[in-house]
């Protein structure tokens, strides 16, 4: 479905709340909502619809289809997921490769492998309370 352009005469239900309506804030190409007090402003040339009063780092986006909000937040999920699988996969190739092959098991290869694996489990740590914060 193709977007509508948003109008600062209109109401429209919160994309947020579900509840309230958005109301055109006077002076400004903002609409606040009734119930939540959330204020929205328009970008991509009145096509969509960002929540800016977050202390969220990714800004949450709506594009108005006539009828109902559709999400258009381009989060951590397009973003990251690429660099987080290479944060895993790279450290593995590079370090544990030599460890699973039969290379003399030493001390310092040992506490190579321990590393390794610290540094395979923070990023993913990371990324995951990243994920889970968003939700």
């Amino acid at each position: 479905m193709k977007p509508e352009k948003i109008d600062l005469e209109e109401h429209y239900p919160c994309p947020r709340c579900k509840r309230g309506q958005l109301k055109a804030i006077v002076l400004t190409e903002a609409f606040g909502c009734d119930r939540c007090n959330q204020i929205f402003g328009l970008a991509e040339e009145s096509y969509t619809l960002e929540q800016l009063s977050t202390s969220y780092p990714y800004k949450k986006a709506w594009q108005w289809s006539g009828t109902v909000w559709r999400d258009d937040s381009r989060g951590i999920d397009s973003t990251y997921l690429p660099a987080a699988i290479l944060v895993v996969i790279l450290p593995l190739l590079l370090l544990w490769l030599p460890t699973v092959m039969d290379f003399p098991r030493t001390p310092s290869m040992v506490l190579w492998s321990l590393l390794t694996a610290l540094l395979l489990v923070i990023p993913a740590l990371m990324f995951w309370l990243s994920l889970r914060q968003r939700r």
